[in-house]
């Protein structure tokens, strides 16, 4: 196994439903910074069509949010990943070797607004620059939204419908729904909108169960789709590469007070697929892979 430096544990929609709930508290000369970093290994898997494919991914993220106004939150970030992938075989996909390190630099923002006392809108404006090692980040640049409106039906329930919008690499615009829920079942378990680690594009849900102030576990699955403009070397020069995938995972966290927390993660990816695409966007080779097991850690630092 090959670990790199540090992965993000993305915030997506979860971070802003988070941000929602800290409104009920005005404090507008507060600012909230965040540091998330890990690292994540994905195991060999079978291609379908031949050979074999190894993935490891790591992440670093940083970001600062503060309440403009007693109902306004406002945030930015910048993270930057890598994602590591190990092509094998003779013949079939493996053997075309069609990408290697892809580099992933993305700049968020982030809204929170309380509109009333059942309503909370929320928005998350990315810029994405995806794109293999070699190739410029510019020729990777996509654009996007999630955004979602959750009502607050009583103390334990908040839901509401969403949708994410993305640019795509000479593609069709990339869209999506999201189900917003903030569930509290128990004292001690939720149901949430969840994110992921070195989360892409699309959906995902956690439940969340917390025996006791300092640990967490959670089971939880997403939606992920990665495409990326690869080098002008290889089989496809100046093309595209796609993952997509449905993580399955288990995770602990041990906090340590409010401003430190360590999470390891265990899950399988399902329904795996490549995709490789030449600079124009039409279809080189596509194929499925097997089921394969991830294992990672991440680490969450606030002030």
């Amino acid at each position: 196994m090959r670990w790199s430096a540090s992965l993000f544990a993305s915030l997506m929609l979860a971070s802003l439903l988070a941000a929602g709930a800290a409104n009920a508290q005005p404090n507008v000369d507060a600012w909230r910074l965040r540091l998330e970093s890990g690292a994540v290994h994905r195991w060999r898997a079978d291609i379908d069509a031949g050979g074999e494919v190894e993935r490891d991914a790591w992440s670093v993220r940083v970001g600062a949010d503060r309440e403009v106004a007693p109902d306004l939150r406002l945030g930015l970030s910048l993270g930057y990943d890598e994602r590591q992938y190990r092509f094998q075989g003779a013949t079939g996909f493996g053997a075309l070797k069609p990408w290697s390190d892809v580099r992933d630099l993305r700049l968020s923002g982030s809204l929170s607004w309380k509109a009333n006392e059942r309503w909370n809108l929320f928005a998350l404006p990315t810029m994405r620059w995806f794109a293999e090692e070699g190739a410029d980040l510019d020729d990777g640049q996509i654009a996007g939204l999630i955004a979602a409106a959750s009502y607050r039906v009583n103390e334990r329930l908040s839901i509401g419908p969403g949708f994410g919008v993305f640019s795509a690499l000479e593609d069709k615009t990339d869209w999506f729904p999201i189900l917003a829920i903030d569930w509290t079942l128990s004292e001690t378990l939720a149901l949430r909108t969840g994110g992921g680690f070195a989360a892409t594009q699309g959906p995902g849900l956690v439940l969340d169960w917390r025996p006791t102030d300092r640990w967490a576990l959670k089971l939880g699955a997403r939606y992920e789709k990665a495409r990326f403009r690869l080098d002008d070397s290889g089989i496809a020069v100046g093309g595209i590469g796609q993952e997509i995938s449905v993580p399955v995972y288990l995770g602990a966290t041990r906090h340590f007070g409010r401003q430190l927390s360590l999470s390891v993660i265990a899950g399988v990816e399902f329904a795996g697929e490549l995709r490789l695409e030449d600079a124009d966007g039409g279809l080189i080779d596509k194929t499925n892979y097997d089921s394969a097991p991830f294992g990672g850690a991440t680490l969450d630092l606030r002030f």
